[in-house]
């Protein structure tokens, strides 16, 4: 009876044993079930992050201007992909490795976050010289204008010196005289035309000696000449005149006369005096004379 009796106390503590030693294995199998489904979302949620940085890397790289930058954020995507492949190719369960490129994942994106403010103060500086481009070729394009604008005010104010410099006349006339230099109006009593006018006083004027010409236009249109008639420029071009004065010019009111004595047959009409000097027409009058 004593046997039977420890025989059963024996089987049943092998029977707690083997049931206690069941739940282990069942406990450690569900545990290891556990940490194999975490360590395969963490490698998902890793390989998620990865993508995700290798994505911002190459956003950043599009927006540098900087080759040493840009160059630096590729070999840091390089490195992401590197370790993407190394990642993919990691069991689930396999702790160490995965803790390892859990860090390099952490490096990597410290790295990121570093190039993110090196990208935005250069971003900033180039704002910054943008804007101080687009400020001095303000100043540029103003200084031009500046200087346009003067060159322009000096060229007027030039021609208006020169316009103000330029001689005037005044009472001129002209008419026609005899041998004894009496005023006729037949054609038959004309021994010379006389063109009288005063050269008005002018202080801006170069004062000296001044050629005076003028021209006389025959009623036919032709130039009268003679052996005393000579050429002048005017425009660039050199005119023939019909006679010449030199006078002395000193800014005052100068009278002048000029002659010219008749040596060709000549026909009735309107004549035209053009007086000129300075390379300009100072005035002119017109002279009916009959026959």
């Amino acid at each position: 009876m004593k046997n039977k009796t420890l025989l059963f106390a024996v089987i049943a503590v092998a029977v707690a044993a083997l049931a206690f030693l069941a739940w282990k294995v069942w406990d450690q199998s569900r545990t290891i079930d556990v940490m194999s489904a975490t360590f395969q979302m963490e490698k998902e949620e890793m390989l998620d992050e990865y993508s995700d940085l290798a994505i911002q890397y190459e956003g950043y790289k599009l927006n540098v201007n900087n080759d040493s930058l840009e160059q630096k954020l590729e070999d840091q995507r390089i490195k992401i992909q590197r370790l993407v492949d190394e990642l993919k190719q990691t069991k689930a369960d396999d702790a160490r490795k995965i803790a390892a490129l859990k860090k390099e994942l952490k490096t990597v994106r410290e790295a990121l976050r570093y190039y993110v403010a090196q990208v935005d103060s250069l971003n900033k500086i180039n704002q910054a010289l943008v804007a101080e481009n687009s400020e001095v070729k303000a100043q540029i394009q103003q200084v031009q204008t500046d200087n346009r604008q003067i060159r322009q005010q000096n060229q007027q104010l030039s021609e208006q010196v020169s316009l103000a410099a330029q001689l005037t006349v005044s009472g001129i006339r002209a008419i026609a005289v005899n041998s004894k230099s009496k005023t006729v109006e037949s054609l038959k009593k004309t021994e010379a035309f006389q063109i009288d006018f005063t050269i008005n006083a002018n202080v801006t004027a170069e004062i000296g000696s001044k050629d005076i010409y003028c021209c006389i236009i025959k009623p036919n249109g032709d130039l009268l000449v003679n052996d005393r008639s000579g050429k002048f420029s005017l425009d660039g071009s050199m005119i023939s005149y019909s006679m010449k004065k030199t006078i002395e010019f000193g800014g005052q009111e100068t009278p002048v006369t000029l002659y010219w004595k008749r040596n060709e047959a000549l026909s009735p009409g309107t004549f035209e005096f053009h007086v000129y000097a300075d390379g300009s027409e100072i005035g002119s009058t017109t002279l009916t004379v009959k026959k």
